[in-house]
C-alpha cells in the first residue's frame, strides 16, 4: 500500500494536528496530557503486554502464598495479553486518560495567551506520540508489523523545526498577553 504522501508531510500534518488541538485545550491541560504521553511513551514498550500478562496470570500464586499457603502453586502463564497489539491498546489508553483526565482537571482556557502557550506542549506530546508509533511499526520481533512504501519519520530530525513552532508560540502568547495588559 503506498500513500500519497512523503514522511516529511505526514509528519507536518500530524504535528499541525497536535498544534490545533493544543490550541483548543491550552496550556494546563496540555501540561496534563503530556505527562500521561511521556510516561507511556517511556513505560509502554512491544513486549509491554507480555509482562502484563505475565503479571496477572500469577497473581493467584501470590495471593496463595501471602495468604499462607507453604508452597506457592506453580501456575503455568497463559498469553493473557500476549502480541505486541496489546501493547498498542495500553499506549493508546494511557494517552487517552491523560487527555480525559486534563480535560477535567482544568477549565477551557479564557485567554489567547493561554491557548498559544498550549502549542508548545501538543507539540511535544505529538514528537512523542509520532515516535512511539514509529518504532512500534518498524519492527517488532524482527520483523516488519505493517507494510507501507513510506518510510516512517524519525522525530529526531526534526526538533529543529519543533523547537522553531514552540518559539513562535511563545513570542505570539508575550504579544498577546502585552496586548491585555495595555488595553487596561
Amino acid at each position: 500500500m503506498s500513500l500519497p504522501f512523503t514522511e516529511q508531510q505526514c509528519f507536518f500534518v500530524a504535528i499541525l494536528i497536535f498544534s490545533v488541538v493544543g490550541f483548543q485545550r491550552g496550556w494546563r491541560r496540555e501540561l496534563v496530557s503530556l505527562v500521561f504521553i511521556l510516561l507511556a511513551a517511556f513505560l509502554v514498550h512491544q513486549d509491554t503486554s507480555n509482562a502484563v500478562g505475565s503479571f496477572i496470570g500469577r497473581l493467584p500464586a501470590i495471593v496463595g502464598y501471602a495468604a499462607g499457603s507453604s508452597q506457592p502453586q506453580a501456575t503455568p502463564v497463559t498469553g493473557f495479553l500476549g502480541g505486541p497489539f496489546w501493547s498498542l491498546v495500553i499506549f493508546a489508553a494511557m494517552v487517552a486518560l491523560g487527555y480525559y483526565i486534563g480535560n477535567k482537571a482544568f477549565p477551557r482556557p479564557s485567554t489567547p495567551q493561554e491557548r498559544f502557550i498550549g502549542i508548545v506542549p501538543a507539540v511535544i506530546s505529538g514528537a512523542f506520540v509520532l515516535g512511539y508509533l514509529s518504532n512500534y511499526f518498524k519492527t517488532i520481533g524482527g520483523r516488519s508489523t505493517v507494510s507501507v512504501d513510506v518510510q516512517s519519520p524519525d522525530p529526531l530530525n526534526y526538533v529543529a523545526v519543533i523547537f522553531f513552532i514552540a518559539v513562535i508560540a511563545i513570542v505570539v502568547a508575550v504579544i498577546a498577553s502585552r496586548r491585555k495588559a495595555a488595553k487596561k
